[in-house]
């Protein structure tokens, strides 16, 4: 099981959408993928499942409940929350707002994350998580569990913004808790490649190596597809197969899986 942290605090980078799109491509590979939505607004889960399809959110197995006269219980195991998805080889741990809560939860119960995916997601090849974009104990948690961190960086004038201070954080769970966590790199989002700008972000991007350890060779660019794909509850490699934005996917899966040493294919699936 590999596990990979979609990271960046600031928003509207594409955090959520790199997370969907990624997952469901590798799960399209054919490789047993689970993707946990760690961010409460909840838009990955309502981007791939409705809400009749799940009762267990991800709040539910890192926040302790309080049952009456105010005695906590233990919070429910990861694997009552995984439902799967439309997609084969897709399953998903769900969000929702309750989710937020889990930043004022003791600091031990960041560690919850990371220890339930080793006892009920190891036989999954892949693990996304898509993180919340701000600092705090959920994005921590999912650092504390992950194995790789990719960071999506918008093309434009703030696209660097906040970069040092994930970079930051990133070294502070390396050195205190989670020692093999390693920087995969950075994804160009939102590409406009009429604009000098775009072009002027991702040299920014390629000139901060320090903080994001390598810059993938393939640009998503800001399709009008990307946007149309979630009210559809389908990734855009489904939802717009022979457009572009869905060959620069496939191009950056394959990019991504070169650089984790995984075959392009999985060719022994069982769903």
């Amino acid at each position: 099981m590999i596990t990979i942290a979609i990271a960046n605090q600031k928003g509207g980078v594409g955090k959520t959408t790199l997370t969907r799109e990624m997952s469901a491509c590798c799960a399209l590979r054919g490789f047993q993928t689970l993707v946990v939505d760690c961010d409460p607004q909840g838009n990955l889960t309502s981007s791939l499942v409705d809400p009749d399809v799940y009762e267990a959110t991800l709040s539910h197995v890192l926040i302790e409940p309080e049952a009456p006269g105010g005695v906590k219980t233990e919070p429910l195991p990861l694997d009552d929350a995984i439902v799967e998805s439309p997609i084969e080889n897709l399953d998903l741990i769900p969000a929702d707002i309750r989710l937020a809560r889990f930043e004022m939860q003791p600091d031990y119960l960041t560690h919850r994350l990371r220890n339930q995916l080793r006892e009920h997601a190891s036989s999954y090849d892949l693990v996304f998580i898509d993180c919340p974009p701000q600092l705090g104990k959920l994005l921590t948690s999912a650092l504390y569990s992950a194995d790789f961190v990719l960071i999506p960086c918008a093309a434009d004038a703030m696209g660097l913004h906040g970069l040092s201070d994930l970079s930051f954080t990133i070294e502070q769970v390396r050195k205190n808790v989670n020692s093999d966590l390693r920087m995969l790199g950075a994804v160009i989002n939102l590409y406009k490649p009429q604009r000098n700008l775009s072009a002027e972000s991702r040299s920014a991007v390629e000139s901060a190596i320090r903080y994001v350890g390598y810059v993938f060779d393939t640009n998503l660019h800001d399709y009008s597809k990307v946007a149309e794909a979630p009210s559809q509850k389908l990734p855009v490699v489904l939802y717009a197969k022979t457009h572009r934005a869905a060959d620069q996917l496939w191009s950056l899966t394959d990019e991504v899986l070169d650089r984790l040493e995984m075959p392009r294919q999985k060719l022994t699936a069982v769903k």
